[in-house]
């Protein structure tokens, strides 16, 4: 089953396209009051962007030098993490980002078509996960987000105890098959 839309996959097999990616930074508390929270919504475009938000409804997304590594994905148990940053910014809006608490913010990351986003399934997703750490500086913020599913948070840590299987036959050998 594809990720994206009708209208995002049949713009994806033109000749010419010119994609553009959507970033949803939703809900994030002020560190002096953690009940207002707002929402960012940036894209990598020259000019601002209408597109659908989370909820299906219409949201302007501003057009800023946003840039992010793509999603590294394993099969080895790994957490997927994603770096999204943001360059040329000016020091109001760094200084802005240090009074808001980062970590634990929700983030979404889309890519689409400029003709494709006004319409609600003309974006893909590419990677949906949380602010683990950001680094901000003078005049750029980089987040790295981790994805939500972790291994290490759903599984409980203790190896194999017998005494968790209690009702296992230890009087039939295992390896001789049962003969019906």
């Amino acid at each position: 089953m594809p990720r994206g839309g009708a209208s995002f996959r049949g713009r994806m097999g033109a000749s010419a396209v010119s994609p553009i990616n959507l970033v949803r930074v939703l809900n994030i508390p002020a560190k002096n009051d953690p009940s207002t929270k707002i929402s960012l919504y940036l894209t990598d475009c020259e000019t601002d962007v209408t597109a659908y938000n989370e909820e299906g409804a219409t949201q302007v997304y501003t057009g800023v030098a946003l840039s992010y590594d793509e999603a590294d994905s394993s099969t080895q148990n790994e957490v997927g993490q994603c770096r999204v940053r943001i360059d040329n910014l000016d020091s109001r809006f760094t200084a802005l980002a240090k009074t808001a608490a980062l970590n634990g913010v929700e983030v979404h990351v889309l890519t689409g078509f400029r003709d494709t986003v006004s319409s609600p399934d003309g974006c893909s997703v590419k990677f949906q996960g949380h602010v683990e750490n950001c680094l901000i500086s003078e005049h750029s913020v980089e987040a790295v987000c981790h994805t939500d599913f972790s291994l290490k948070t759903r599984i409980p840590r203790r190896l194999y105890w017998v005494v968790d299987f209690p009702h296992l036959p230890s009087s039939k050998d295992p390896r001789q098959p049962a003969v019906m």
